[in-house]
């Protein structure tokens, strides 16, 4: 018998995300999870598009959390691959398909099985592989290469991408026919800068959840100062951007000791917006913390010695 290989995908998820639901107290971000809502009891699929960072991902699962299907919660990064490679990822190979090809290969769509399926990126993807794509999503079939047999796609699809589709469809990134395929079933999520109102929210999520993602005990709460000094930043990285800022300040903070994050264990991580006044304290206590880590490494490497 033909050993199957996959490509790699990240973990079936049967569970809730595991903060449940989006921070959605902006205007913007309470109409894409209400479109969320909307789209996500149905098979149809639906298109994500924004920023790197903004949580495209989470989104993606909370919408397989919210459709209640029996199938897990996969995903799979378009630009990961090399684009000669797309297709194969996408639709698998039998033995014979091409010079090498030994043994059969899932793709990933057979691989999510009755479950949802991410796939990241999607602009990213060769026109004549997107083409192939929406032969899937029309025909709910495929073919893996090498192979005449006729495959079911039981998955439901979401497709991200990090710009709006009119936008990559104008640029030739996007083939047209795919991006009426959806018609109005797009979110659009928006950037951090745009719902300042939830940075507090992610920051304290993030923190609550520093213990399980570290495996070490550390802060529990924030200064105000380092709070609101947080809730002042620019975020070119969005939600992920700020998520690192907090989780680095936490291990900081715990090499001091402290329950507490303060202004100074943000120091040279956060980009303050111009004329914050906390802007200056965090550039002078950059230097000294950075010293202070520096002899206590230098101390425990003569302790070791």
């Amino acid at each position: 018998m033909s050993r199957v290989t996959t490509p790699q995908l990240l973990p079936d998820r049967r569970s809730p995300p595991s903060s449940n639901e989006p921070v959605a107290l902006a205007p913007s971000m309470i109409a894409a999870v209400s479109r969320a809502h909307a789209f996500a009891p149905a098979a149809t699929p639906v298109l994500l598009y924004g920023e790197t960072g903004t949580g495209k991902t989470f989104f993606a699962d909370y919408i397989h959390y919210l459709s209640g299907r029996s199938g897990g919660f996969h995903s799979f990064t378009v630009s990961t691959v090399a684009p000669q490679l797309a297709a194969d990822a996408l639709f698998g190979h039998v033995p014979g398909a091409f010079t090498d090809a030994r043994r059969i290969r899932a793709g990933v769509i057979a691989t999510a099985g009755v479950g949802t399926l991410l796939l990241d990126d999607l602009h990213t993807l060769d026109l004549g592989v997107q083409k192939q794509l929406l032969q899937v999503l029309d025909a709910g079939s495929y073919s893996a290469g090498g192979c005449d047999r006729v495959l079911t796609a039981a998955c439901r699809f979401i497709l991200a991408m990090t710009d709006d589709p009119d936008t990559l469809m104008r640029q030739g990134q996007l083939l047209k026919d795919l991006r009426y395929r959806f018609g109005e079933c797009a979110i659009w999520i928006p950037p951090l800068r745009e719902r300042r109102s939830e940075i507090r929210v992610h920051a304290q999520r993030t923190l609550e959840g520093c213990p399980h993602r570290t495996g070490v005990k550390g802060p529990t709460r924030f200064s105000p100062a380092a709070l609101a000094l947080l809730c002042e930043g620019e975020y070119p990285g969005n939600v992920r951007q700020l998520e690192g800022i907090v989780l680095q300040a936490y291990l900081v903070a715990r090499i001091d000791g402290l329950a507490e994050i303060d202004v100074k264990h943000l120091a040279g991580e956060l980009i303050p917006r111009v004329g914050t006044s906390d802007a200056g304290t965090v550039r002078k206590t950059g230097a000294s913390w950075n010293a202070r880590l520096r002899s206590r490494v230098a101390m425990s490497a003569r302790r070791r010695n």
